[in-house]
């Protein structure tokens, strides 16, 4: 995002606070003042072990609970942050964009973090005792240890999950127009199989996942053969058979993509929810 595109999501976010809506973008973090950086840290590593990959926005500044502004010292962000990276055991989630919003004579300071390239997010204990070392999950406004299967979701971003979805939908609208020739996108599927990502989904899910891509890959391997055996002017009976064969192929390819697809959407809103 360019620092004007942050602006506008925080004065967005602003304006609904201010208008006594709850902000419910599981991607934002609301804060009235800067916090010091030993309670920060976890607060902003859990955050981001639970967005699993998708970048998140913090406002310093704004107290949703009143509805209201508190103006902050744009001074203290570097000194702030600086000491909140000393917290981690390696990197902390990398600030991308950080913007000063003037609203209502306030400053409102915003921070954009990468939350991908350096996951998971391990925090010191302050403290010097066992354990060593923390991996904080953020559900909701709440924060704990994290948990295994939390761990396996850090290993599964959720932009490669919807990558997989977007090709689920861009192949039943294949289906949908009943083109022969285009073929069905396979290339998200293997990323997603190489990078574990259809390892960690239910087995319920992985199943329809393998009998749509199987029927995928078959009515693709059919569909090229009628159209290299096809010959553009003599246009027997059986060639006519064989493309209603194809079709009918097709048609019943359609229905695993759908079946697949709902429950695709349906891991991808539970992660959400979870996150």
């Amino acid at each position: 995002m360019k620092p004007q595109e942050v602006e506008l999501w925080a004065r967005d976010i602003i304006d609904s606070v201010l208008s006594g809506q709850p902000v419910e973008d599981s991607r934002i973090e609301l804060k009235a003042k800067w916090i010091e950086a030993e309670k920060a840290a976890p607060r902003l590593g859990g955050h981001a072990n639970a967005s699993r990959g998708e970048n998140i926005l913090w406002l310093i500044g704004v107290d949703e609970r009143n509805s209201s502004l508190t103006n902050v010292d744009v001074t203290e962000k570097g000194d702030w942050y600086k000491a909140v990276e000393k917290c981690f055991d390696g990197f902390a989630p990398r600030l991308l964009v950080d913007v000063n919003c003037k609203v209502k004579g306030n400053t409102i300071v915003a921070l954009y973090f990468d939350t991908a390239i350096e996951a998971p997010y391990v925090i010191k204990n302050s403290k010097g005792s066992y354990p060593e070392y923390i991996v904080p999950w953020r559900e909701g406004t709440y924060l704990r240890a994290t948990s295994r299967v939390n761990l396996l979701k850090l290993r599964v971003p959720i932009q490669r999950l919807s990558a997989l979805i977007s090709e689920l939908e861009f192949n039943l609208k294949i289906s949908e127009i009943d083109l022969l020739g285009c073929s069905f996108r396979v290339n998200e599927f293997y990323i997603a199989y190489q990078s574990g990502l259809i390892e960690s989904l239910p087995k319920s899910v992985k199943e329809k996942l393998f009998e749509c891509y199987i029927n995928i890959e078959t009515t693709n391997k059919e569909v090229n053969k009628w159209l290299n055996e096809k010959h553009p002017v003599f246009y027997s009976s059986d060639e006519a058979l064989y493309e209603m064969g194809v079709k009918s192929l097709i048609r019943d390819t359609s229905i695993k993509i759908a079946e697949a697809l709902e429950e695709m959407k349906k891991i991808r809103m539970k992660g959400m929810n979870e996150s």
